[in-house]
């Protein structure tokens, strides 16, 4: 009798131990913040007769917050700073930015994990772009937003240092649509780039 007891409790104690082991490859109820800043933007200033030129293209920084509804799926929010332009000449200033505010879904596969800690994934986001164009002069001071739709994809990898702090790497593409007022900013934004971001995390196991 005995001897049956102990042989049902060996059969039913892997069972009861499986039962309660932690997933520990499981992203689930985990939340973020991050910020960016782009790798492979680039950045000049001229200072010459005429005034003082200023101007960065590419990813210049972004912030983003992402919440894992699924065991390998967040949702994200963001926003970044992809070029911007100062000109200073003859006692006018002119500025000009390309923002974007971007929602989309980033997929961490369990199959690509190098470890519970390091989750390589995918994102796909898409929003409205808002090219910002201000200038102050004699004339007095003018200013406009243009608005187009535009979508983000990246892949990267988020690596989970400890239980509230992680740094990411990822490469991106930005496809934009065209803006009409961008003369001002010297070119179209949108194309690839590298970014390297911190950030918080909490919740989740």
């Amino acid at each position: 009798m005995r001897f049956k007891a102990l042989a049902l409790a060996a059969l039913g104690l892997p069972v009861v131990l499986g039962a309660q082991s932690i997933d520990t490859l499981s992203l689930l109820g985990r939340s973020s913040i991050n910020l960016g800043l782009g790798l492979t933007g680039q950045r000049s200033a001229a200072l010459g007769r005429s005034g003082i030129d200023a101007k960065e293209t590419g990813e210049i920084g972004s912030f983003g917050f992402s919440h894992w509804v699924h065991p390998e799926v967040a949702i994200t929010i963001g926003a970044a700073m992809l070029g911007a332009q100062q000109t200073v000449s003859g006692g006018r200033l002119e500025a000009n930015s390309v923002t974007p505010i971007l929602f989309g879904a980033s997929y961490s596969p369990r199959a690509l994990a190098v470890s519970s800690s390091l989750r390589p994934y995918v994102s796909l986001a898409a929003g409205p772009y808002f090219h910002s164009a201000a200038e102050i002069g004699g004339s007095g001071v003018s200013a406009g937003v243009e608005t187009v739709a535009g979508m983000r994809s990246a892949i990267g990898a988020n690596w989970f240092v400890a239980r509230y702090f992680m740094m990411s790497l990822e490469g991106d593409y930005h496809a934009i649509g065209h803006l009409d007022s961008i003369d001002a900013a010297g070119s179209q934004p949108g194309g690839f780039g590298m970014s390297f971001a911190l950030g918080l995390t909490w919740g989740g196991r």
